[in-house]
């Protein structure tokens, strides 16, 4: 009987250890979550007076860049500077297949057209990208902070469901506290990696037949809207996803007929 009192002593003694060290860890747990909410963070101030931390200005300032180039190379197809190109609507759309020789199928001129449409993506907001560190610097030193910075490289990734740029800048800030951040980042849902694949298997079928049989995609992908314009020897291509609004625009020149010879495939 005795051992058994000196065991249940022993038992409760135990327990209280373990309900004491319970609530130190609950207490440090608590003390850090409120220094989270507490501690001075560095944020940048707004036009209008609105704050923001560095991560969400940054990547604020790159999405708006990211989705401005989006839009322009997607409408021009996926280069700033199209050649050989065709006007259409006002804009010079670049021919992805093309040739302008009579009687013979297209050469294909972006053949790794993802990697060719992110690398122009990147090229467009490569000065902003720049101007945006610049912007976050500048004021951050205009209201007594110390910042110090290591220049890094970004890319571009256009990806199944997602295109994102990611920025390796380093940047340490200090006055009552220091902040260091590594990198940044924006990231925008987008279904243009599927634009650009079915866009790239028309141009494969231009190139050894001379033309394409677009309701084959539309059975396959019913999201996807197909617009397919001929004028003259041209073929103005605009693949869309009717659920995103996501469009891409093209030319093709393939497989022509000298005017008073035969004809255009149908």
């Amino acid at each position: 009987m005795r051992n058994y009192y000196k065991h249940l002593s022993a038992s409760r003694k135990m327990k209280r250890g373990q309900v004491a060290i319970f609530v130190i860890v609950a207490i440090v747990l608590v003390g850090f979550v409120l220094a989270l909410f507490f501690l001075p963070q560095a944020r940048v101030l707004l036009p209008g007076g609105e704050s923001q931390d560095p991560g969400s200005f940054m990547r604020s300032c790159l999405k708006s860049k990211l989705e401005e180039g989006l839009g322009k190379l997607a409408e021009q197809g996926g280069s700033l500077n199209p050649s050989p190109s065709t006007s259409y609507q006002g804009k010079e759309i670049q021919y992805l297949c093309y040739t302008d020789e009579n009687y013979l199928p297209c050469i294909v001129q972006k053949p790794l057209l993802v990697k060719s449409f992110q690398q122009e993506l990147e090229n467009y907001v490569r000065s902003d990208v720049k101007r945006c560190v610049s912007d976050l610097k500048s004021d951050y030193e205009s209201r007594g902070y110390t910042v110090s910075s290591s220049s890094g490289d970004f890319n571009v990734s256009i990806i199944p469901g997602r295109i994102s740029l990611e920025l390796e800048e380093g940047i340490t800030i200090s006055k009552e506290t220091t902040q260091t951040f590594k990198s940044f980042s924006a990231t925008q849902s987008s279904e243009l990696y599927n634009l650009l694949l079915i866009a790239t298997s028309i141009v494969d079928f231009e190139s050894k037949l001379g033309d394409s049989e677009t309701t084959l995609y539309i059975q396959y992908y019913p999201e996807l809207k197909i617009e397919k314009m001929r004028r003259d020897a041209d073929k103005i291509y605009t693949l869309t996803n009717v659920n995103s609004g996501e469009s891409f625009t093209f030319a093709t020149r393939s497989l022509v007929w000298p005017a008073g010879f035969g004809g255009e495939l149908s």
